[in-house]
C-alpha cells in the first residue's frame, strides 16, 4: 500500500470534483449560485437555523454565512425569523421560493445518494463513513501539529 495516500487523495479529489458537478447543474436548475446551495438545503432539512448553526453544519467562517445569507435574502430565499424573549435570536427561515429549491434540493440528494451507493451493503455503508470519520479526526490532528 505503498501508494495508498496518492490514490486516496486521487479518490477524494474525483468524488469531491463530482461533488460540485452535481451541485453546479442543481443551481443551475433553479438558478442559484452554488454556494447557496448547502445553506437553502440545511434549512429545508432543519428548520429555522442561527447563522451560527449554519457556520457549523455548512463548515463556512462567519464571514462566508453572512454574505451567503445577506444574498439570499435580497433574492427572496430566505428571511430572518426574530424570537423576541430574554434572549433574542435570528434564525433563518425559507420563503416559499426557497422551500421550492429545498425540496428539490431533497429530492436530489436522494436520488444521488441512492445512485453513489448502489450494489453497496447498508453495514458496509456504516463502516464507510466510520473509517472517514476517524480519517478525518486524524487528519485533523496531523494539520493541527503542522501550525
Amino acid at each position: 500500500m505503498k501508494d495508498g495516500f496518492i490514490r486516496f487523495t486521487t479518490m477524494l479529489s474525483g468524488i469531491m470534483r463530482n461533488i460540485r458537478r452535481i451541485m453546479s447543474d442543481t443551481a443551475a436548475a433553479y438558478n442559484v449560485k452554488r454556494s447557496y446551495i448547502s445553506v437553502i438545503y440545511y434549512v429545508y432539512r432543519h428548520g429555522p437555523l442561527s447563522a451560527a448553526k449554519l457556520c457549523s453544519l455548512c463548515g463556512e467562517d462567519k464571514a462566508n454565512i453572512s454574505r451567503t445569507l445577506k444574498a439570499l435574502e435580497d433574492e427572496g430565499y430566505i428571511t430572518k425569523q426574530i424570537r423576541a424573549s430574554a434572549r433574542p435570536s435570528v434564525r433563518m427561515v425559507l420563503t416559499e421560493q426557497g422551500e421550492d429549491v429545498g425540496r428539490f434540493l431533497e429530492a436530489r440528494v436522494a436520488e444521488a445518494v441512492k445512485v453513489a451507493t448502489a450494489g453497496i451493503e447498508p453495514e458496509n455503508i456504516a463502516i464507510m463513513y466510520e473509517v472517514l470519520a476517524r480519517i478525518d479526526e486524524n487528519l485533523a490532528a496531523v494539520a493541527d501539529d503542522c501550525n
